[in-house]
């Protein structure tokens, strides 16, 4: 039996996680949602993985949930609390993503639908192929978004976008995505990986507190008003004068050298 999801150690901070189901277009089932919730919560507990990338085998990110899977269900079986259940794990799953410790870098190869372009959207960088699409297809389905969208969306790309994507429905290409500020940059599709794996060996380049203190930080920036966020900045920039990173970064500095960052 073939693994829906592919975990892979890139190596010692990056962890590669690919939707596998190429003949499905890497469709989301029960089984693809719960082991991802699953490893998410595990790498929660791996202080040494510092970037994540999410791809698709194939030609597609993936096409979102497997409404195959879903239309084989008989609505009047399931229960109200079975509903609920799932909807939960749908929901974990982005709580597990934002909260992660370790920057999550979407790379994007294909069409992204569904749940496929929220995960997308939960993510921390995205980066695209050039036939790349994101389709947030529920209201042509008479379904719903989950995954944070109606929050993070927004915050993504302004309301305006954000309201024209989801209630027409249409899919959105990635020269689109791209001036919307949804993709930081746009590739051929074979070097997309490539790409990836470079930005997240800059990133673990990069001070684990500072990184830490920057994707958490930049998560509440819509929450709170700015004296607030200026509370939070001094007292992040007292966590990094109070470690042992801040002499390391300043004698890496001075012999001309990559910093050996302890996390500390």
């Amino acid at each position: 039996m073939t693994d829906s999801l592919l975990v892979e150690r890139r190596d010692e901070h990056t962890v590669l996680l690919t939707f596998n189901r190429p003949d499905r277009l890497n469709a989301l089932d029960r089984q693809s949602l719960t082991r991802l919730h699953a490893v998410l919560g595990e790498l929660e507990r791996e202080p040494a993985i510092r970037s994540l990338v999410l791809t698709g085998a194939g030609r597609a990110f993936s096409a979102g949930a497997d409404l195959k899977e879903l239309g084989a269900t008989d609505p009047s079986s399931r229960s109200v609390r079975d509903a609920h259940r799932e909807l939960h794990l749908f929901q974990d799953i982005t709580r597990r993503l934002v909260a992660l410790p370790a920057v999550v870098i979407a790379a994007v190869n294909g069409i992204a639908v569904g749940i496929g372009a929220e995960l997308a959207i939960a993510a921390d960088i995205r980066i695209g192929a050039d036939a790349s699409a994101l389709l947030l297809s529920e209201a042509r389905r008479g379904l719903f978004q989950t995954n944070g969208v109606m929050h993070l969306l927004p915050r993504l790309v302004g309301h305006g976008r954000a309201a024209h994507w989801l209630l027409t429905a249409e899919p959105v290409p990635a020269p689109r995505l791209l001036e919307a500020g949804f993709f930081t940059e746009v590739l051929p599709a074979e070097g997309l990986l490539d790409r990836a794996f470079a930005l997240a060996t800059t990133i673990a380049g990069n001070a684990p507190i500072s990184v830490g203190l920057i994707k958490r930080l930049l998560r509440r920036t819509w929450e709170v008003d700015l004296e607030t966020m200026l509370q939070y900045e001094i007292d992040g920039m007292l966590a990094c004068m109070a470690s042992d990173d801040i002499e390391e970064g300043v004698r890496a500095f001075v012999e001309k050298r990559p910093p050996r960052w302890q996390g500390r």
